[in-house]
């Protein structure tokens, strides 16, 4: 099998992105120990638009340059740009309020309240589930190197992880309403991956971003207000871990990754890109082996090889409709 060249640029970047997403699950636990679940997104996506804006302002200035995301000639007129228009402000409202807030607010609450175990193996789902829903709404075909592709990667996932089945606590009343709030999530970042390829026909990768996380923050605002009120008191009992845990997920989870996972959106098909999630269980281990020099088996390793050639098959094989 012969890999193109573009074809290995997506595998890079895609590796890279869930590199970045890796590092989620740890920073989510971290924060939820000083602040409730929209508090933790609505300083998210607040952060992350700061982040953010100056690669607006770059594109916005250089629409050609070597930086940019997306090519002045991909973008429509601005009749088809207005963020004033009513297609456009819905859009962004939709994908804003159901795609952002209980993609971020429903996983750090389902963390908190869930196993990691138990979380990790819902998490499986997102490609699934994104799959789905990218057939009905963006009439996508789910051909058979498609599906062969996501059971292979699958497959890894689960070399990987050697689950002990026999003590997964899925069924736990203890952690159902964490595992319910997990799958919730996991459905609310499909339905944003999805919906967002609509609004990366008529705007840059950033600007999606960055008008769809203020108003994510916008519309947290009032929930905050009523469900967890915010006082100087509260800020002041952060620590430091609680800060950096925030960067990692403003700047890296929801910032870098977000903008170089939008631009492979523009280039792939949402269940083309979809697959790649399966590798955060290994690059985990990765990070988590180089970090806290944790042993990296051999089974770990045939785990992640697998998984990486789901994604390698999905993107190499199969043509794109993006």
């Amino acid at each position: 099998m012969r890999i193109s060249r573009r074809s290995a640029i997506d595998v890079g970047l895609l590796v890279l992105v869930n590199a970045m997403w890796a590092g989620m699950y740890a920073a989510y636990k971290v924060v939820m120990e000083k602040m409730g679940p929209v508090t933790v997104s609505a300083w998210t996506f607040l952060i992350a638009v700061f982040v953010l804006l100056p690669f607006l302002f770059w594109e916005r200035r250089h629409p050609t340059g070597s930086l940019s995301l997306g090519s002045a000639s991909a973008v429509p007129g601005s009749a088809d740009r207005s963020l004033l228009s009513a297609r456009n402000a819905l859009g962004f409202l939709v994908v804003g309020v159901l795609g952002l807030i209980p993609a971020s607010a429903f996983l750090a609450w389902g963390v908190d309240r869930s196993t990691a175990s138990n979380a990790a193996i819902i998490y499986l789902t997102v490609p699934i589930i994104t799959a789905l829903l990218a057939s009905v709404m963006l009439t996508e075909r789910m051909t058979p190197v498609r599906w062969g592709s996501l059971f292979v990667a699958l497959t890894g996932v689960l070399i990987l992880s050697d689950f002990d089945w026999r003590h997964l606590q899925l069924a736990n009343s203890k952690y159902l309403f964490g595992d319910m709030l997990v799958l919730l999530a996991c459905t609310s970042s499909s339905f944003y991956n999805v919906s967002c390829k609509g609004l990366l026909r008529r705007f840059r990768p950033v600007e999606v971003l960055v008008y769809t996380y203020a108003v994510a923050f916008v519309v947290s605002l009032p929930i905050l207000h009523w469900a967890e009120p915010l006082s100087l008191h509260g800020i002041r009992a952060y620590r430091p871990i609680t800060w950096l845990a925030l960067v990692v997920l403003s700047v890296f989870v929801w910032g870098l990754a977000m903008v170089l996972w939008l631009f492979l959106l523009k280039r792939l098909d949402v269940s083309q890109a979809s697959v790649s999630v399966y590798l955060l269980p290994f690059l985990g281990v990765v990070i988590s082996a180089v970090t806290l020099h944790e042993r990296i088996t051999p089974t770990m390793l045939l785990g992640g090889a697998v998984t990486l050639a789901g994604t390698v098959l999905i993107t190499s094989l199969e043509p794109t409709a993006a």
